[in-house]
């Protein structure tokens, strides 16, 4: 779908499911195809599911000759609460979102709360100064048109052999046996390697850039959504204490620590991860 001059990509897994729908959303260099298996059947009996494309994302492209200034908090928001409308019209949401996806999640349901029946961040934050591997990039960035090939440099070494690929999830994780043994990780790696090659390095650079200067903290007391905060006590991209924030902004939230886990604490603790995300639906359901 076309917005703005954005092209944006979604996937439908049930459109004919009842109940509310819910949007996913991946993270920075991610892609739609992060959504696949226990990761999407976790929510098809709560309602119709769309995996949706972040800007700029492929298959999403930014428009010809989009600016780094243009790559705001508000265009996000506003281009995907667009999107999703046009997806499921007047209804109501369940927002989820994983890293930047999370950081969506939230500023859509601060910008149009009428839009959100709930939402579930997973690694989500409202300040975008990462750590890790990731914050090196930001740092990277900072140091103009040089800082930007070392970055591409960097991201071209990784686009090939599938086992680097797989092999680089190794920094997004802190439990790494629990999350190379998830049954479910070749299938999703298999997934999101074309889409992984076929990123608009330029666009990961303005987001790397972009995110580092945002924070939404201010938006979140406008939340208004029930909002589950899932994050691992040990994550190594995003400050743990991001959770915190959000928890402490948001009127209606819950926050649940996954022990020992790390950026991708729904693949290193599935079995616990789908517990807590299933119960709270269910409690969601029930209560509307």
């Amino acid at each position: 779908m076309k917005i703005e001059g954005h092209e944006l990509s979604a996937l439908s897994f049930n459109p004919d499911a009842s109940g509310h729908p819910i949007i996913l959303l991946h993270g920075v260099t991610a892609s739609v195809g992060l959504w696949i298996g226990e990761q999407v059947s976790l929510f098809t009996p709560y309602g119709a599911v769309y995996a949706l494309s972040l800007p700029g994302h492929y298959p999403a492209a930014f428009p010809p000759s989009f600016q780094q200034k243009s790559l705001t908090a508000e265009m996000i928001a506003r281009v995907l609460t667009t999107a999703i409308r046009n997806l499921i019209g007047e209804q109501t949401a369940v927002l989820v979102g994983h890293s930047t996806g999370g950081f969506a999640a939230l500023a859509i349901a601060a910008r149009a709360p009428e839009l959100a029946h709930s939402v579930i961040s997973i690694a989500g934050f409202a300040q975008g100064g990462w750590i890790g591997p990731l914050g090196l990039s930001q740092r990277i960035l900072s140091h103009g048109f040089m800082g930007r090939l070392f970055f591409k440099a960097i991201y071209l070494s990784n686009r090939w052999p599938r086992y680097y690929f797989k092999t680089t999830w190794r920094i997004y994780s802190t439990n790494k046996e629990r999350l190379f043994t998830f049954t479910s990780l070749d299938a999703i790696v298999d997934n999101m390697l074309p889409y992984y090659r076929k990123l608009d390095l330029e666009a990961m650079a303005q987001y790397f850039i972009a995110m580092a200067a945002t924070n939404i903290e201010a938006w979140l007391p406008r939340i208004t959504a029930p909002t589950l905060i899932l994050v691992g006590d040990s994550d190594p991209i995003v400050p743990t204490a991001q959770s915190y924030i959000i928890a402490d902004n948001i009127p209606n939230a819950q926050l649940e620590l996954f022990k020992g886990a790390g950026h991708v604490l729904m693949f290193e603790m599935y079995d616990e991860y789908k517990q807590v995300v299933d119960k709270w639906l269910r409690k969601q359901v029930s209560s509307q």
